[in-house]
């Protein structure tokens, strides 16, 4: 009864997680384990909305007319000062479309655009279930540690010199998920030098971007590749607001009107269009605001005293390969290194890992190998800084911003204390598997 396209999805990395720490916590309830879980796979900050979005959205009415597939011009308009301001992209309101999120604009760049994808791994999971519903060819491109799993322009380039010459599409995350590694202006202009050459385009997501540390680092590939970008952002991680499901799309510079009409017209069939009072809500986010400038620095201060300083603990643990992220909240470890070790412990597989983390006394719950591309001899495994009081965190900052390294030592031991403590029982546990003391406990999938 179930067509094979979906049976071919890999189940979201958010479900699997769930459903993981659900079975782990009914088997402890039975044998009256009180044990604290750590909780490292919620890739959601753990701010509240900023207040001019709450306000607007509590305070709105609910219109009964649907809003303009594209999105509400007001909006758009509004999007598009706010690139111009940040990112040095001059995009005119009709370059600019408004989406259910980030996700739901990737399905129909997907659908409208011939050829093959390139996917880089490790990266996001939501790629590649939306590939197979559409049984669109795609190829992995894979990273390595020492690139800090960046796409490499030779690497890249000997890629698309060996597939058929069409149009291709390449897909190129900034910061990167889930290592928060970033790509300098330079990267940026040899890879779109490739593009250009071999007839691709690319995906950029800079959904992280704002959450960059420095600022001053971060580049957009829409102003590198202005004619052969889509480039996707959106409010979820830099604004908090992950609930409200807005995304922004950016087309290519000089797009035929076809590829708006028909990127539109997948849009409106698939969802008709965002939310109204939503899209009406999101509007304050992208005019200027410096009340919502402030809220995105001191966030953004936050998310890489916790991320980073959760990184480096991770990193010190022998066996451990670490990145010690330049943007988002979360980072990648790799655990290839033990390979050996981890396949005579029982866990033969990157999916095992997750499982094997989360039971007792354990009870780390992240997620793991096909949840970020991986391959499933890949032993990666993600880890997100987010398990902390965003509210109580946020307060403290503005009361009594950190202004050494000690002080945002002590922030983050005050704030991330339960995380510094699971990242105390992941050095445990790859002890246990390093001496060959952990084994495995076999579950029902």
């Amino acid at each position: 009864m179930i067509d094979a396209r979906v049976d071919r999805i890999q189940q979201p990395d958010t479900l699997r997680f769930s459903q993981l720490v659900a079975e782990q916590e009914s088997v402890c309830k039975a044998t009256s384990c009180c044990d604290n879980f750590f909780s490292y796979g919620r890739a959601e900050s753990p701010f509240p909305v900023p207040d001019d979005i709450r306000f607007e959205v509590s305070g709105r009415a609910c219109p009964g007319t649907l809003a303009d597939p594209a999105g509400l011009l007001e909006l758009r308009e509004a999007v598009s000062g706010f690139y111009a301001r940040n990112y040095n992209i001059h995009a005119e309101a009709d370059r600019i479309i408004i989406g259910h999120g980030v996700k739901g604009l990737v399905l129909p760049i997907f659908t409208i655009l011939a050829g093959t994808v390139i996917v880089p791994s490790p990266g996001w999971l939501g790629y590649l279930p939306q590939l197979r519903i559409l049984n669109k060819p795609y190829y992995r491109l894979y990273g390595h540690y020492a690139a800090e799993y960046r796409i490499l322009p030779a690497q890249l380039k000997a890629m698309l010199r060996g597939l058929v010459k069409s149009q291709h599409l390449l897909i190129l995350n900034n910061p990167g998920y889930p290592t928060g590694n970033l790509y300098s202006e330079k990267d940026l202009m040899e890879i779109a030098a490739i593009c250009r050459e071999y007839n691709t385009l690319i995906l950029a997501n800079e959904a992280y971007s704002l959450l960059t540390y420095d600022l001053s680092k971060f580049v957009s590939m829409g102003s590198i590749y202005p004619e052969g970008t889509f480039v996707l952002n959106g409010l979820s991680m830099d604004r908090s607001a992950g609930g409200l499901r807005i995304g922004t799309c950016i087309l290519p510079e000089g797009s035929d009107k076809a590829v708006r009409d028909e990127f539109v017209k997948v849009l409106a069939t698939v969802y008709t269009a965002a939310v109204t009072p939503v899209q009406q809500a999101a509007i304050p986010a992208y005019l200027p605001n410096p009340a919502m400038d402030a809220y995105l620095h001191d966030t953004r201060e936050i998310h890489r005293i916790m991320t980073t300083r959760l990184a480096a603990q991770c990193a010190a643990i022998e066996g451990v390969r670490t990145i010690i992220p330049e943007g988002g909240f979360s980072f990648m470890v790799d655990l290839n290194s033990m390979i050996p070790e981890i396949r005579a412990a029982g866990i033969q597989y990157s999916n095992a890992l997750a499982p094997a983390m989360i039971q007792h006394p354990y009870h780390i719950a992240t997620v793991t190998g096909e949840a970020m591309m991986a391959g499933y001899d890949d032993f990666y495994i993600r880890f997100s800084a987010t398990d902390y009081d965003g509210t109580a965190a946020l307060e403290s900052y503005r009361s009594d911003p950190p202004k050494t390294s000690s002080d945002e030592d002590a922030f983050f031991m005050k704030h991330g204390a339960k995380m510094a403590a699971g990242m105390e029982m992941f050095s445990r546990w790859v002890g246990d598997i390093r001496s060959g003391t952990f084994r495995l406990e076999k579950r029902v999938d």
